[in-house]
């Protein structure tokens, strides 16, 4: 690829998660490409490689099917405001990540009206886990997809979409974290054994958690007091987590937060990605999660998989407790956090899954990033 030539690449990320993989995807694509310049929707992490974000990130950080409805004639806004740009542009490449609510409407618009330009899904839907036809539609707008988890490739195949499984970047994060100071030595912790805390990453999930890890926060002092308790936040949450927490240390920075999940000896936390970062960080867990009641009875109904923790679903069996929905409650948190913390036994037997969690995710040898560039110097070669 010729490097002298100015490439416009269009990224949009809808999620702090997003954020931070469009982050680390402009860094890494500047060093391909230097003269490459950005643009889109993104968050901090992007704004921070001298991006500039058509609007705030957060107006369409939302998910659910009620928040959704809500929030539905400025999405739809934000959508056409995005498609529009995008064809006023007419850049080398869009780069779509995770949002799928949001996303593939903009590159439905897009192909229909502009073609030529190539359109990349980063971070495939769960459409293995509900809606399979979205995978046939897909194949129709983009023209390729990055898949995180190492299933999504044959699968996504299957209906014409051409995939490459990269790997997760959660896994270079991880491997990069720095032990020295250690995470104890830093904060004075004295426990004998930490547990962290994590209550979600979107306002909504904080707001509906937060209630059950007062409770939990309280059983867990009065019967293990030689328990550390902390806290991992995103950092535009924080404020919500400290009118409510604040008696226990908040962790927001997220060099911070690998490290401690490094050091811990287990956790509490809620559905997504933070436990796949806890998996492969070989730390023990309790996976929660609690929606809306519409939301739940509607998306009960279509999944079509066993599990809602990754780590489950890859290991295809129930290695971390999911506790979702009438299940997620202080009581039984509670109580499998005690047997988590009493039983020994039961922490090793985990531990032995989520070795093989990683063995699965090819922990050792990720080298996502490289295969990322590869497919988009292909589709610019391609296009030219």
């Amino acid at each position: 690829m010729n490097l002298s030539k100015e490439l416009h690449i269009y990224i949009v990320a809808g999620e702090p998660s997003g954020d931070y993989l469009g982050g680390e995807l402009i860094n890494y694509l500047k060093k391909l490409y230097p003269l490459a310049r950005f643009s889109g929707v993104g968050g901090k992490k992007m704004s921070s490689h001298r991006f500039k974000s058509l609007f705030n990130m957060n107006d369409i950080s939302v998910m659910g099917i009620i928040p959704v409805f809500l929030r539905i004639f400025s999405l739809i806004k934000r959508i056409n405001l995005v498609k529009n740009d995008i064809i006023r542009k007419n850049p080398d490449i869009v780069i779509l990540i995770d949002s799928p609510d949001f996303n593939h409407r903009i590159a439905k618009s897009v192909k229909k009206l502009s073609p030529n330009i190539p359109i990349i899904c980063y971070v495939a839907p769960s459409a293995w886990a509900w809606r399979q036809g979205r995978a046939k539609r897909m194949a129709k707008y983009f023209d390729h997809l990055f898949a995180l988890l190492p299933f999504e490739e044959d699968f996504f195949k299957k209906f014409g979409l051409k995939t490459t499984y990269v790997g997760h970047p959660v896994i270079e994060r991880i491997k990069k974290v720095d032990s020295n100071p250690t995470f104890r030595s830093k904060y004075n912790l004295k426990g004998e054994r930490i547990l962290i805390l994590l209550p979600g990453s979107r306002s909504s999930e904080i707001k509906r958690h937060v209630k059950y890890f007062k409770d939990v926060i309280h059983n867990i002092k009065k019967d293990y007091p030689e328990v550390d308790l902390v806290v991992a936040i995103n950092s535009e949450e924080s404020s919500l987590i400290r009118e409510n927490l604040d008696e226990l240390l908040i962790i927001e920075n997220e060099e911070e937060k690998l490290l401690l999940f490094k050091e811990a000896d287990f956790a509490c936390a809620t559905s997504g990605t933070v436990t796949l970062e806890l998996g492969l960080s070989n730390t023990p867990m309790v996976v929660i999660y609690k929606m809306d009641f519409v939301s739940w009875l509607i998306i009960s109904n279509l999944v079509k998989v066993n599990y809602v923790s990754l780590i489950n679903l890859i290991l295809d069996k129930e290695s971390s407790k999911e506790l979702i929905q009438k299940n997620c409650t202080s009581q039984k948190i509670t109580k499998e956090l005690n047997k988590m913390i009493k039983n020994k036994k039961y922490q090793k037997e985990q531990i032995r899954d989520l070795q093989e969690f990683q063995t699965l995710m090819n922990f050792k040898d990720n080298n996502n990033f490289n295969k990322v560039g590869e497919v988009i110097e292909k589709i610019l070669i391609d296009k030219n």
